[in-house]
């Protein structure tokens, strides 16, 4: 064979410890996989890897070594067999011709599986120049490996105990140090370091390691009557170095220094072949240091707590770390002024497995007091191998909880009077939603109201929402939603609606006392835009964080426009799509995620079910210990018909009913959601048991409400946990256009006390097409701590995403984070310039006859007399149309 039985595809550096010029490198090769099976070879290569670098005392010494994985690709997979053992002869058009049954001591041996080592040499050679080492990996499931020039092994079971095996005869020097009879074995004294025929203490190449009482020989094999060897009077100790009967081929006269070691039977090395390879690799390892990287830890603006109980965060000491062996990190000292040591007061870290660095974490902690409180201590941290002491300072402050105003600016334009889709009107679907966003608001936030059609109008200056269910701004917002002040008519200006939310953020900052932490507006339209101004002319002004909601089809809606006013202001576009009646609150249930965008809550569940008479629904919670608070919310139409309990992980119960101080919570209900709004730990007698761990929602529907018997037995709802959290996510969509078959770009980052997550996660996407078809996505994390994917918009209409993660804290406990979002697809989505309304021929032709006065006096009474109102025909058509001009 040779090498046009297959193609070189490339190189990898699977290990990278450091440049190539101060390491020792691998070069691992393929041979016999075919293109379709390179995965497979990947999957090999890094099981070998995983072995290489755990086996001692390679473990201690990985950081000194890179490895280079090369693909290539074979046209056949697996292996000359020429049979020599028995069986029908095989062969396959491999890259480097591989082959079992290759010749020892002048006879075929079936497992010793050779390929051509001069090619292998070269194509390694040349991808990577500064070679040391050269591994060849044979698909093959036969047992069978080598170790001349190069190393080999097959894909057996034991392939990573072969590869190792084979690198101690190709990389170290060493010999087999299994006996045999004799074939093989060299006359005189063996070369090898780790095999002799001199029993000599005082001669005996490995004589150093060999303690006094040691008997010399120290074992003989019984099976070698010709052997000069005499057997101990007394056995040596066991695990004593000695010399040991049997090696290098030969079962007579020859000795290893134990009776197992990996070069006889992948026992671990003995201590003669440990030092060789040591003495080989220990010229490449990177020297050793430790930086501290937080001379001093601050905890800085750490807000007030919920219900009283204060938030608990954590910040680590951090030092970078180069060095073959583990370290351990101890405390000697403190921490003084209060801090605590949430994961204990030492840490052991050992190198980084891939990275020339690793990091070694120790955990403080400080919860917070009351605002403008502040705290100071140090502590003293040693690292035991080394002597190295540091003194780290410690500073925390405490401030209160982050206010919040939100303008709420709100379409009313003639077409919200229309279906949403279920049978019920967009402006009962948006009173209910907004009544729930307003009802769930944090008491000191701020609420405000803009109504626009043609033109806009602040319902409500910004007010402080006040304590729920009550609360002077909660209830004057809410009689506004409930009356007629969002009554439906007239035409679309969104321009002018943002433009008076702005304005009222901005009058409440600069009247406010003290000035909101964060301001935000939300706009919800069902429509185009058809009055002035055009949304680019305003969004230049705003500072507020801008999130909007499309009611009905994306065909409907100025989606570019929308879409980039949020994506320019820290927010995002979240359309509806038409509301079947299997999704009757999805309004509700976006108004609710955008709340949690705003009061900086996290989003760990979001089921929807229906209950019937007699069933009971458990709905999971995973809360861990970097949560702080949590807000449980139930949706339903009839709220009031849904008995709502909470079970903390320790099994004790929260109701409406509990006795209040007997725990940190409150239930609220109103018209269309209740909730549990809870500071954790919940139960102050009980903190261990309620607060991290798996709590559960109980649902069930109550006996004697006023609830039909229809809609009693099958009563939908929507769950949502928000959680206060110093463990956060946060996800979102990138979309530059909005044609059909555009790719969208899902972005997401878990960060845990304001650094990337440390413990493992996985995050995924869960999208429901326009069509209805259900697709999962793998989010893969890249070297910066980000989880994206790209998927394509194949169908016209609103996608449905929900970005879920799922993973363990840096201590170890289960969380779960998610986030709902959309993306849109339109025929000839990037036709219309988002900041014109899209232009109708009929319109057109309307404003043409006005313009033109063709539309008469006279033909007004004419039509007039047949009972044709045009002023008024005229004004309906004209909210329709709007500003739509013709185009020049």
């Amino acid at each position: 064979m040779s090498a046009s039985d297959g193609y070189v595809v490339g190189t990898t550096k699977i290990v990278d410890h450091g440049s190539d010029s101060v390491r020792w490198n691998l070069v691992i090769l393929g041979d016999g996989y075919r293109a379709t099976e390179l995965a497979q070879y990947h999957t090999d290569v890094q099981n070998f890897v995983t072995a290489l670098r755990t086996t001692p005392p390679l473990d201690e010494l990985f950081c000194g070594i890179n490895v280079h994985r090369v693909d290539i690709v074979s046209n056949e997979s697996g292996a000359d067999d020429p049979g020599c053992a028995g069986g029908t002869p095989t062969t396959a058009n491999t890259y480097f011709d591989a082959t079992f049954c290759s010749i020892f001591a002048g006879t075929p041996l079936d497992r010793l599986l050779t390929v051509d080592a001069a090619l292998a040499l070269s194509v390694a050679s040349a991808q990577v120049p500064l070679r040391h080492q050269v591994l060849c990996i044979v698909n093959s499931s036969k047992y069978g490996g080598s170790g001349g020039m190069i190393a080999t092994c097959s894909t057996h079971a034991q392939a990573a105990q072969i590869a190792i095996h084979e690198m101690g005869h190709s990389a170290f020097g060493l010999a087999d140090e299994y006996g045999g009879n004799g074939a093989g074995t060299p006359a005189g004294e063996p070369s090898q370091p780790n095999v002799t025929r001199d029993t000599s203490r005082t001669t005996n190449k490995w004589r150093d390691l060999i303690a006094p009482g040691t008997p010399m020989p120290s074992q003989c094999d019984p099976g070698c009557a010709a052997s000069v060897c005499v057997p101990p009077a007394m056995p040596p100790a066991a695990g004593a170095v000695g010399t040991y009967e049997g090696a290098i081929y030969s079962d007579c006269d020859t000795y290893r220094p134990l009776p197992s070691c990996y070069m006889r039977d992948y026992a671990p090395f003995c201590p003669v072949c440990a030092g060789v390879i040591r003495q080989t690799l220990q010229l490449f390892l990177p020297p050793e240091s430790i930086t501290l990287t937080t001379p001093s830890i601050n905890f800085l603006n750490v807000p007030a707590g919920m219900g009283g109980v204060g938030v608990t965060t954590h910040r680590a000491i951090l030092w970078e770390v180069v060095s073959c062996r583990s370290l351990t990190f101890e405390m000697t000292a403190g921490p003084t002024g209060g801090f605590g040591t949430p994961n204990g007061t030492s840490v052991a870290v050992a190198s980084d497995p891939i990275l020339p660095v690793t990091y070694a974490r120790l955990w403080l902690s400080y919860t917070s007091t009351n605002p403008g409180d502040t705290a100071s201590g140090n502590v003293t941290v040693r690292c035991v191998q080394t002597g190295e002491s540091w003194v780290i300072n410690i500073a925390a402050n405490t401030t209160a909880r982050p206010r919040s105003a939100v303008a709420l600016v709100l379409d009313r334009s003639g077409s919200m009077n229309e279906d949403a889709g279920d049978g019920i009107s967009k402006v009962q679907k948006l009173r209910e939603a907004a009544n729930v966003f307003i009802s769930a608001m944090q008491p000191a936030d701020g609420i405000g109201l803009v109504r626009f059609n043609e033109a806009a109008q602040r319902l409500m200056e910004i007010q402080e929402a006040g304590a729920a269910p009550g609360g002077t701004g909660r209830t004057i917002a809410l009689e506004h939603i409930a009356g007629s002040d969002i009554d439906p008519a007239g035409a679309t200006s969104i321009g002018d609606g943002v433009v008076n939310g702005k304005q009222m953020l901005d009058d409440a900052q600069a009247t406010a006392g003290t000035p909101y932490d964060v301001t935000a507006m939300v706009v919800l339209t069902d429509g185009m835009w058809n009055r002035p101004p055009p949304l680019a002319d305003v969004m230049g002004s705003i500072t507020a964080n801008t999130y909007a909601v499309g009611l009905g089809l994306p065909s409907n809606i100025s989606i570019p426009a929308l879409a980039t006013l949020c994506q320019v202001h820290n927010g995002y576009l979240l359309v509806t799509g038409a509301l079947s009646g299997d999704q009757p609150m999805r309004l509700g249930k976006y108004f609710l995620q955008i709340l949690a965008g705003v009061s900086n809550a996290q989003i760990t569940a979001d089921p929807r079910g229906i209950l019937s008479r007699e069933s009971e629904h458990r709905i999971p919670v995973s809360i861990c210990e970097a949560d702080y608070g949590m807000d449980l919310i139930v949706l339903s139409p009839f709220p009031r018909a849904i008995d709502f309990q909470l079970e903390a992980p320790d099994g004790s119960s929260i109701t409406p009913a509990s006795p209040p101080g007997s725990t940190n919570s409150r239930f609220i209900l109103s018209p269309y959601a209740s909730y549990y709004r809870c500071a954790l730990p919940v139960l102050p007698a009980q903190s261990a048991g309620s607060h991290a761990g798996q709590w559960h929602a109980i649902l069930k529907l109550q006996g004697g409400t006023s609830v039909s018997a229809a809609q009693h037995a099958a009563l939908p709802y929507e769950f949502v946990a928000h959680i206060y959290s110093s463990l956060t996510f946060t996800t979102y969509v990138r979309q530059a256009s909005f044609k059909v078959d555009t790719i969208i770009h899902l972005i997401a980052a878990l960060y845990e006390y304001d650094a990337p997550l440390q413990g493992n996660a996985r995050v995924w996407g869960e999208i429901v097409r326009p069509d209805g078809v259900a697709e999962l996505i793998p989010l893969s994390r890249d070297p910066q701590g980000q989880f994206t994917a790209a998927y394509p918009l194949k169908v016209q209409g609103v996608f449905h995403i929900r970005v879920r993660a799922r993973g363990e804290t840096a201590r170890g406990t289960p969380f779960e984070r998610e986030r709902t979002l959309t993306a849109v697809a339109t025929p000839g989505g990037n036709v219309w310039n988002p900041n014109e309304p899209k232009a109708n021929d009929f319109c057109n032709l309307l404003h043409c006859l006005q313009e033109k006065d063709v539309i008469s006096e006279e033909l007004i009474h004419r039509l007039k007399e047949q009972g044709i109102d045009v002023p008024t025909l005229l004004k309906c058509l004209d909210e329709r149309c709007g500003a739509w001009i013709k185009p020049e």
